[in-house]
């Protein structure tokens, strides 16, 4: 039963890394036999045995089963590691086209309403929330401004993007909003960097349902987003909105609040 369920997974997981069905049942029976005809594939697994030509000659093609000319002609999959690295590099090329077209259609629309208007807009979830702050971070040019009131949103991720910014001369200036994140932070980045911002609103009361705030992160005196925290059963639930533009409200109000409370260097 065990050998089963793990045989109906890698088939499942083959299909989407693109192998149509008989094809990923083809070659997980090749995987389990070593070698074997048309006829053995199709005793070991659930496929007719004139549709096992038509797979296997589809399996060659993309490299991943061999074939020998005899009578019965024989088939064997490739070795796994092999099998991996050609699935893996498929997999890239098709994300890779997934991206492309995506920012065509992205700069199409672009070019078609370009627009100078602020937005203001909302994202939730602790990793969209945190590639998102990675992004800004690696597109900054210029400064940027965090301040951490939240331990859990802290990662090993957020140090390398913030000593990368660092090595392109980018003027960083971390507020840390207790005592404790202060001394979190420094083990991890310059002194120089690091302030304890003592702003109360950055903690949260008793009251375990009220939300902390999570990060604040202003880049290049243009782009921000500010996420709350609120400690759920699991994991953190974290939310975020994200503003843009020199002229955008909600920019101009916490690029102050920020500017007045964390040390400039001049």
């Amino acid at each position: 039963m065990t050998n089963e369920i793990h045989q109906d997974r890698a088939i499942e997981k083959l299909q989407q890394f693109g192998l149509r069905e008989y094809e990923a049942k083809c070659f997980v029976a090749l995987t389990k036999i070593t070698q074997g005809t048309a006829r053995e594939v199709s005793e070991h697994i659930d496929i007719p045995r004139t549709r096992v030509y038509e797979a296997v000659r589809s399996l060659e093609s993309a490299g991943l089963v061999e074939i020998q000319h005899s009578s019965p002609q024989q088939f064997r999959a490739i070795p796994i590691a092999e099998a991996i690295e050609i699935l893996n590099e498929r997999h890239q090329t098709r994300i890779s086209s997934i991206e492309q077209s995506l920012r065509e259609i992205q700069q199409a629309s672009q070019d078609e309403e370009a627009s100078d208007r602020p937005e203001i807009w909302s994202i939730t979830g602790r990793s969209t929330i945190t590639t998102r702050v990675k992004r800004l971070i690696g597109e900054a040019d210029v400064e940027l401004l965090l301040l951490i009131g939240n331990e859990s949103v802290l990662s090993e991720a957020l140090y390398q993007e913030l000593s990368s910014a660092t090595s392109r001369q980018v003027d960083i200036v971390v507020g840390a909003g207790s005592e404790q994140l202060r001394k979190q932070l420094l083990r991890e980045l310059p002194e120089e960097m690091v302030y304890d911002a003592e702003l109360e609103w950055l903690r949260s009361d008793s009251d375990p349902t009220t939300p902390d705030i999570g990060r604040l992160l202003l880049v290049d005196d243009e782009y921000l987003i500010a996420s709350t925290v609120r400690q759920g059963e699991q994991s953190p639930d974290e939310r975020a909105v994200c503003g843009s533009g020199n002229c955008n409200g909600l920019v101009l109000v916490l690029r102050r609040l920020l500017t007045q409370q964390l040390p400039r260097e001049s």
